[in-house]
């Protein structure tokens, strides 16, 4: 729970969508952006933010980040310039085209999932294209591809190959036994895969590999001993490269696929070059970076006196400050607006109620944190030093726009429902039973609500044969959550209120050894297993109110905050002129009204 409290208060973006930034370090002012008229890139409830203050937070967010990018374009650019290389809006488009087909995507199609699922766009993927081709021009000259790297890139695709299945176990003693089992009856290898090889993916399909060929594993000696697997044979235990161990069954040998290495060489010498350039990139890029004289001039106060308006000087090339601005506003601008937007909705209604935030609220918020909710230091005071690290951390802010992004909008939302948050003597009850009551021990296994039959399969093998052991198999074979699934099925013990209804009323029906029905929770679905009872705490309820009422305050009031802040986005009139988009309440009630008329 702990845990849970100190990210709400870190990131809070149920409240506010926060933005996590780079720029991680002491605060340093940012130089004034030279933007000739500043225009308004956003409004709320009419009061308006300017792409200057826009441009200003982009860059303590994200212009350290969005620096290193400029600079290193522009090694790039000046070094194909001094060599005469171009990119052509042609190559760029085949590159997109290429890629987009890896993904059996049309180009455009790709470029709208980046659009909207990444929030790149069209013209700064392009931009990103061009830097990468350039730096696999410059790299080039270095790459050659041989007649047998050709001839193991065809192995690799069109080769012979070996149809297997595997059985994967975390020990070789494990490894060893199921091996012994498995050759007095090869019949079974499919079965013990099913219900014993702990690797998520071929487990289900009884251990079956996809065809293997040399390259399949990236390791050699596993991929030779497989190919010369015979039909019908085992191999010994072999250690896999995450230390785990596995036995293989080859169920059959198939020949080499009639292609021409000649019809397709120029594609896997493309494909060759392509791994290649990669390694081969990094190297040029670094022997670029370490040769220039590259002066920093952005939160360097020092140099900017020197050099007012400069971000950064790459082999005597400026690379302006309003474009390092103007970078951080294209990548980042909705994202940190957004941002802006929710912090002065918020601002707006402390200043109608009369709340101020000072430096000392500020502190005194991050005192009572650091003192709630880590270890306290020897001599029994707050680690605030430590709060800081964490939060510094965890965010990725700076201390500066941690405490103003972060601390400052959760305190003013604390303060402005503070009112409203009230402990009843019901909550009290409540949570002492959830904590202190009595618990029932189950073992969960869960599904996706989808996935009914497979759970209705599960049900019938757990109720076969009703043992914690038999539980614990199926729930490390076939939980989709993955620490019911890594730990055989344990969950915490279930107690009174504990805000799954279904599961809990299931739970508290059970005795020790029965399985319970297959439980529908939104979109899941659940089968627990009793393992026993624990019986209520010798606590009494006087002895513990205090923390109660305490722990009940902070959830009840980050529940009403929550509801608060979106009460304040639904009835502002928000207009968004980075994104086009606007909501006005009142316009649109009046319109909603006409069409009911009409």
């Amino acid at each position: 729970m702990k845990k849970l409290i100190f990210l709400l208060l870190l990131l809070p973006s149920l409240l506010f969508l926060l933005v996590v930034g780079t720029a991680v370090g002491q605060t340093t002012s940012i130089p004034t952006i030279n933007i000739e008229a500043p225009e308004v890139v956003a409004e709320v409830n009419g009061d308006r933010i300017t792409r200057r203050s826009l441009a200003a937070e982009c860059l303590q967010l994200h212009g350290e980040g969005e620096l290193r990018e400029l600079v290193s374009k522009t090694l790039i650019r000046l070094e194909c310039e001094r060599q005469g290389i171009t990119i052509s809006a042609e190559e760029i488009n085949d590159e997109i085209l290429r890629t987009a087909e890896t993904f059996k995507l049309s180009s455009e199609e790709w470029l709208q999932i980046l659009q909207e699922r990444r929030n790149i766009s069209s013209e700064q993927y392009r931009q990103d294209i061009r830097g990468q081709l350039a730096l696999r021009k410059l790299a080039s000259s270095r790459i050659t591809v041989s007649d047998a790297e050709l001839r193991d890139a065809w192995d690799a695709e069109y080769g012979p190959a070996v149809q297997a299945r595997q059985i994967v176990l975390r020990t070789r003693g494990e490894a060893e036994a199921v091996l012994a089992d498995v050759k007095r009856n090869p019949e079974t290898f499919s079965a013990v895969a099913r219900n014993r090889s702990i690797c998520p993916v071929t487990a289900p399909y009884g251990g079956k590999l996809r065809p293997v060929r040399r390259g399949a594993f990236g390791n050699p000696d596993i991929e030779m001993m497989l190919l010369n697997l015979q039909p019908d044979s085992i191999s010994p235990v072999v250690q896999l490269f995450d230390g785990y161990f596995a036995v293989f069954l080859c169920e059959s040998r198939l020949d080499p696929v009639e292609v021409d290495i000649n019809v397709v060489r120029q594609r896997l010498e493309y494909d060759i070059r392509n791994r290649k350039q990669r390694a081969a990139a990094t190297e040029v890029f670094l022997g670029l970076q370490n040769n220039a004289n590259i002066q920093i001039v952005f939160n360097n106060a020092a140099l900017f006196s020197q050099y007012p308006d400069v971000a950064a000087l790459v082999n005597g090339q400026v690379i302006p400050q309003q474009a390092l601005a103007e970078a951080c506003i294209q990548k980042h601008g909705k994202e940190v607006l957004s941002d802006m937007m929710s912090r002065l909705l918020v601002a707006q209604a402390c200043k109608r109620a009369g709340i101020v935030i000072g430096e000392a609220d500020i502190d005194k918020e991050i005192h009572e944190m650091a003192f709630k909710h880590l270890p306290l230091k020897p001599d029994g005071s707050a680690d605030i030093d430590q709060w800081y690290r964490r939060a510094m951390e965890e965010s990725g802010l700076s201390l500066h726009m941690y405490r103003k992004n972060v601390v400052v909008p959760v305190l003013s939302l604390k303060r402005l429902t503070r009112e409203a948050t009230v402990v009843t003597e019901q909550d009290v009850q409540r949570a002492f039973e959830a904590n202190f009551g009595r618990k029932v021990r189950c073992l969960a296994i869960y599904f996706r609500a989808s996935d009914q039959r497979r759970a209705q399969e599960v049900w019938q093998k757990a109720n076969q044969h009703k043992t914690e052991e038999n539980f614990g198999d199926l729930a490390e074979h076939f939980s989709f959550d993955p620490h019911s699934r890594l730990g055989r099925g344990v969950i915490p013990p279930i107690a009174r209120h504990c805000g799954l209804p279904e599961m809990e009323k299931a739970a508290f029906l059970l005795q020790p050894g029965e399985l319970s029905e297959i439980i529908q929770i939104d979109d899941h679905l659940v089968i627990l297993f009793c393992i026993g009872h624990d019986e209520p705490q010798s606590v009494k309820i006087e002895e513990v109110q205090a923390d109660l009422v305490a722990d009940i305050f902070e959830k009840k009031q980050q529940m009403i905050v929550a509801r608060y802040f979106e009460r304040l986005h639904e009835q502002a009139v928000l207009i968004n002129h980075l994104t086009g988009e606007t909501q006005n309440p009142a316009l649109e009630a009046t319109q909603e009204g006409q069409s009911l008329q009409r």
